[in-house]
């Protein structure tokens, strides 16, 4: 599924576990409750699109376009590992603070993905 165009596509509880979606565009779509855990998410473009609920547990998000408006709410990112994603400093202060684990792939912690070291007063999730 590398370089497929989802873009405005309703995928609430899709499962693409395991995926190669590498330059997929989820363009305004919602990903709602979706299952990505271990999927190679690099260059995908998540602008304007909902993730709330979304597991991302052990997957390469590297070089992601996530910034705008995406929304992040609940969004697990255990062992992700998100290189090179360029994020609203508001993103980056609510992806580190549920931040943990490295990536069984590539052996990037997900905090040092994320430059949390840059946060300051940087509250973590219990």
């Amino acid at each position: 599924l590398a370089g497929v165009s989802f873009q405005q596509s309703l995928c609430r509880d899709c499962s693409f576990k395991g995926t190669n979606l590498k330059g997929a565009s989820f363009f305004d779509g919602d990903l709602s409750n979706a299952n990505m855990e271990g999927a190679d998410l690099s260059g995908v473009n998540f602008e304007l699109t909902c993730m709330r609920n979304a597991n991302l547990k052990d997957a390469i998000v590297n070089g992601a376009f996530i910034q705008g408006t995406t929304k992040l709410d609940g969004i697990s990112i255990e062992g992700a590992d998100f290189s090179e994603t360029l994020l609203r400093k508001d993103q980056q202060r609510y992806l580190c603070e549920r931040a943990s684990g490295t990536n069984p792939t590539t052996g990037i912690d997900t905090t040092d993905s994320l430059m949390c070291s840059q946060i300051k007063d940087l509250k973590k999730k219990k």
